[in-house]
C-alpha cells in the first residue's frame, strides 16, 4: 500500500512516501532534472546520533557526482568531485570508498556550473564566503560551490568512527582530529544553502576539501586560498531521503 500527501515547505514540493515493503520518507521535485540536490537523512536527526548507513554509494552516485557526507557510523568525512567518492579518516589520508559501502548523511548533486569567478589575491574563508555571497543572486537557491586553487594554508578535520549507543554529533565533535597544512593545491567541495532549509540541514556554508595529489582532505574549518577558480551550480529542486523512522513518518503525514 502506497500513501502520498503535499506539504509545502518554503517553495519546494515536499512528497512523503510510505511502502510497507520499504519504507522511506522523500521530498522531492517531478520534473526528472538532474539538477536536483540529494541528501541522505534530515540533519537534525542525524547529528543526534542517527549514524547507521541507509544508502549504499552505488546507489548514492546515481543521484550525484558531487558533494559531502560520511560513513557509516560516522566513519571520517566523505567528499565526491568528478563522480569519485572519498573517505578521509582520522589518519588524514583520503581513499576511495567502495561502492557497497554505505552512508548515513549525505548531499550530493551532479555538478554543472552555472556561474564561474577568478580571484588572485589571497583571501581566508571567511572572505571567500563573503566574495560568493557578494556574486551569487537570488537568495534562495541552493549552491553547490566548487573552489579549486592553492591553499597557502588549510584547517581540516575528520572524526573518529563511532560505536552504539552513538553519541551526539556534538561530543563527537569534541574528539575531532584537526590536520593544518600548507601550501597545497586542491578543492573545495561544498554548498551553501538558504535559511528556510536550517530545519533539515544547516543552513549558510558546509565544506569538505581534497588536495590534488588526493594525500589529505577533510572538513574545512578555516584555509586561506589564492589563485582560486570558483564554480558555482545554482539548484532549486531538492530530494531527501530518510531512513525507515514511523514516529518521523507519522509528524510528517499529522494534520
Amino acid at each position: 500500500m502506497l500513501k502520498s500527501r503535499w506539504i509545502p515547505l518554503a517553495g519546494l514540493t515536499l512528497i512523503v512516501v510510505i511502502s510497507c515493503a520499504v519504507l522511506y520518507t522523500v521530498l522531492q521535485s517531478q520534473s526528472g532534472s538532474r539538477e536536483i540536490v540529494f541528501q541522505v537523512a534530515a540533519f537534525k536527526p542525524f547529528a543526534d546520533g542517527e549514524y547507521a548507513g541507509i544508502i549504499n554509494f552505488d546507489e548514492l552516485a546515481k543521484h550525484g557526482d558531487f558533494g559531502l557526507g560520511t560513513l557509516d557510523g560516522l566513519d571520517g568525512e566523505m567528499v565526491a568531485i568528478n563522480g569519485v567518492f572519498y573517505q578521509i579518516p582520522i589518519s588524514g589520508t583520503p581513499r576511495k570508498i567502495a561502492s557497497t559501502e554505505e552512508t548515513p548523511f549525505a548531499l550530493v548533486t551532479f555538478f554543472e556550473a552555472d556561474q564561474t569567478l577568478h580571484v588572485a589575491d589571497a583571501m581566508n574563508y571567511s572572505e571567500l564566503k563573503t566574495y560568493i555571497d557578494q556574486n551569487i543572486s537570488p537568495e534562495n537557491a541552493m549552491y553547490a560551490i566548487k573552489v579549486h586553487g592553492t591553499y597557502d594554508y588549510a584547517k581540516i578535520r575528520s572524526v573518529p568512527k563511532q560505536t552504539e549507543p552513538y553519541p551526539d554529533l556534538t561530543a563527537v565533535i569534541e574528539n575531532q582530529v584537526i590536520f593544518p597544512m600548507n601550501n597545497v593545491t586542491g578543492t573545495i567541495a561544498g554548498f551553501r544553502l538558504p535559511s528556510y532549509m536550517n530545519e533539515i540541514n544547516v543552513a549558510g556554508y558546509h565544506c569538505h576539501f581534497i588536495t590534488d595529489d588526493e594525500t589529505a582532505g577533510g572538513h574545512v574549518l578555516d584555509c586561506i586560498v589564492r589563485d582560486a577558480t570558483i564554480e558555482i551550480d545554482y539548484t532549486y529542486e531538492y530530494e531527501l531521503m530518510l531512513p525507515e523512522n514511523p514516529s518521523l513518518a507519522e509528524v510528517l503525514l499529522s494534520p
